[in-house]
């Protein structure tokens, strides 16, 4: 039977098994299914004596000792984890006062899998002991030992499960039904950037294969083992200031350190084996512009799963850098922050345009450019469209033409919303390619304009219906209104320079490095690998027309 240790994770061998608990005084055992953010879906979620039964999992009792049974193969694909929770049935005591309880897992047959002892605790009366998750098409199991003072109306309340009377209920809950009244969920906070800042791309669904998913799930892997090693350091720090005082012998500081950051290694080098044994078969959109894949690219003939972003790295894991991917076509909008030096929002922008062409077929794809101010430097666009205006849209739009081009795009999208004209062919009213990628310079300042409510429904419909958005901020800063919040939060929020990202699965920060042309510079003039990119899909368009 493997032991494990705080934030340690090991596969599960197998889809049924039981959840017990061993305790020296009484305690309850219930189960919560959530989500990526760690909330249920609905009060159905929370599976206790009350409430002994969800899709998977069932609670049960046997003479007086209480489990948990598994079946992980009829958990609902929707539900990423399963968190398995205990609690104290005596109102007076609290964990910290018993000897640690143990959590374990059994195969069906009764043989033992995993076990954790949930060492370290003080004044918690609740503890999340295990987490079940999802990991591809595998499953796995995490020791996790979150405890919580408030007992398992805070336990409950923390994962999304609203408690009516949380007074009656903490007395309820001791050892005998009814229970906490559940209602609604009110939804836990998780910590996605604000609004205004960098927040991560959503992740592709859960049905798409291939690269892209393998580097969502290395990304998530590595966030959960980055969260399990800062939690067990905090354990560790704790148990050291017990060791300066004299409550404990020394030596267990350094155990616990040594053991954490033994952990933390080993997953790292298993995720670099993971994506290197892929990467050098990816794609150019998807590869470091230096990749050999670039030197040979051509047009594609079909689309591509996705394209690269950027790196992510953190501090504890300097040898990993994990590729940021978002599937192509875009189904939201994406907004480039201002860099620390002028001009990196631009050079950013145009990588991604390039990126953008390279993983779609020529003909399928356009771009529109609207500059209102005309201070981007952008007009090199307008020679490199030998396809007379069916590639570039008629070029670079700029003052009242920039208006007007909002006003043609919109029209675009509501006949694509209602199933006009443009719902019976691929293309635009006026002939163009089924998919029209808008690049909007100095969105900070489109956003003070006239014209900015009609941009915000732009950002909001136009990319469900062909209509990608890519907003970059560059001379003027958006300003913190109401409307610049709105369409942050319909976006993929990016930096242009070094910045942070926040996964969506425990909330780490880490470090986006963008991936830029390396000729990029300020964006006022047409980097070679765009030029080449722009070039190769006008001359198929046309020699096709």
């Amino acid at each position: 039977m493997l032991e494990l240790s705080h934030g340690a994770n090991t596969a599960l061998p197998a889809r049924r098994m039981t959840a017990t608990v061993s305790c020296a005084v009484p305690v309850d055992v219930s189960a919560l299914l959530v989500g990526a953010d760690l909330r249920v879906r609905s009060d159905a979620d929370l599976v206790f004596f009350n409430a002994p039964e969800a899709p998977g999992v069932r609670w049960a009792g046997d003479g007086g000792r209480q489990r948990v049974d598994l079946d992980l193969g009829a958990v609902p694909a929707d539900v990423h984890a399963v968190l398995v929770a205990v609690s104290l049935t005596g109102g007076g005591l609290s964990f910290g006062a018993v000897p640690p309880p143990q959590v374990q897992l059994t195969t069906a047959g009764g043989d033992p899998m995993a076990l954790f002892t949930v060492a370290g605790l003080g004044p918690e009366k609740a503890i999340i002991g295990l987490e079940l998750y999802r990991r591809a098409d595998r499953w796995k199991v995490r020791a996790v030992g979150q405890g919580y003072a408030g007992g398992l109306v805070e336990l409950v309340e923390a994962h999304g499960v609203e408690v009516d009377d949380p007074g009656e209920a903490e007395a309820g809950m001791g050892a005998a039904p009814p229970g906490p009244a559940v209602g609604a969920p009110p939804g836990r906070p998780v910590p996605p950037a604000a609004p205004q800042g960098p927040s991560a791309p959503q992740a592709p669904s859960s049905s798409e294969v291939g690269y892209l998913e393998r580097c969502w799930l290395v990304w998530e892997d590595a966030s959960r083992s980055l969260a399990g090693f800062r939690s067990s350091t905090e354990h560790a720090l704790n148990i050291r200031n017990d060791e300066v005082t004299g409550r404990v012998p020394r030596g267990r500081f350094d155990q616990l350190m040594a053991a954490a950051d033994q952990r933390l290694r080993a997953d790292a080098e298993q995720l670099r084996g993971e994506l290197a044994r892929v990467e050098p078969h990816v794609t150019a959109e998807a590869a470091p512009f230096d990749a050999p894949s670039w030197l040979t690219w051509r047009p594609r003939t079909d689309l591509a799963e996705g394209m690269l972003l950027g790196r992510l790295s953190t501090v504890e894991l300097p040898d990993l850098r994990v590729p940021l991917v978002l599937r192509a076509p875009w189904r939201r909008g994406v907004w480039i922050s201002r860099g620390t030096v002028p001009g990196d929002a631009a050079a950013y922008a145009w990588s991604l345009v390039t990126r953008f062409l390279a993983a779609v077929p020529p003909g399928l794809v356009g771009l529109e450019v609207i500059d209102a101010a005309g201070l981007s430097g952008a007009g090199w666009l307008n020679a490199l469209d030998p396809s007379g205006g069916r590639l570039l849209g008629g070029g670079v739009a700029t003052g009242p033409a920039a208006a007007e081009r909002l006003r043609r795009l919109l029209d675009l999208v509501d006949l694509r919303r209602i199933g006009g004209p443009d719902g019976e062919s691929p293309s635009g009213p006026d002939g163009g390619p089924p998919v029209r990628l808008v690049v909007v310079m100095d969105a900070g300042a489109a956003l003070d304009g006239e014209e900015a409510h009609g941009l915000l429904r732009l950002v909001e419909d136009g990319p469900l219906v062909g209509v990608p958005v890519l907003l970059v901020e560059t001379d003027t800063p958006a300003a913190e209104s109401v409307r610049a919040i709105r369409i942050r939060q319909s976006c993929n929020n990016l930096p242009s320079s070094q910045g942070a990202v926040g996964d969506s699965w425990v909330g780490m920060d880490w470090t986006l490095t963008p991936e830029v042309l390396p000729d990029g510079g300020d964006g006022s003039r047409a980097p070679a690998l765009l030029a080449h990119v722009l070039g190769a899909h006008a001359r198929t368009i046309g020699s096709s027309g």
